[in-house]
């Protein structure tokens, strides 16, 4: 029984049929998976732009003398890191 070659065209274009098929079920889970990822960065940075606003908010206080500490309280060196830490983060992976 040997083939004709309208039936291998046939079988060619279920095979292509179903690999395209395959191909766009695919690509639809990546779609789901990265507007998922999307969102999530999205939310993170938001968060994080708020976090950084309050923090350079406690830190202009603390500079201004609103808020009073102790002269040997470490607490002013926490705020200037955390903002500085944020501040760079911010500009590297946010405003870039």
């Amino acid at each position: 029984m040997s083939e004709t070659p309208e039936s291998t065209n046939i079988e060619n274009e279920q095979h292509y049929i179903e690999l395209t098929n395959q191909l766009k079920e695919k690509y639809e889970v990546y779609e789901i998976e990265n507007n998922i990822y999307k969102t999530q960065n999205h939310d993170m940075k938001k968060d994080l732009m708020v976090i950084y606003g309050l923090i350079r908010t406690i830190d202009m206080f603390y500079s201004n003398y609103i808020i009073n500490f102790n002269e040997d309280d470490k607490l002013q060196f926490l705020i200037e890191e955390v903002r500085s830490i944020c501040s760079g983060f911010i500009d590297a992976n946010i405003l870039s």
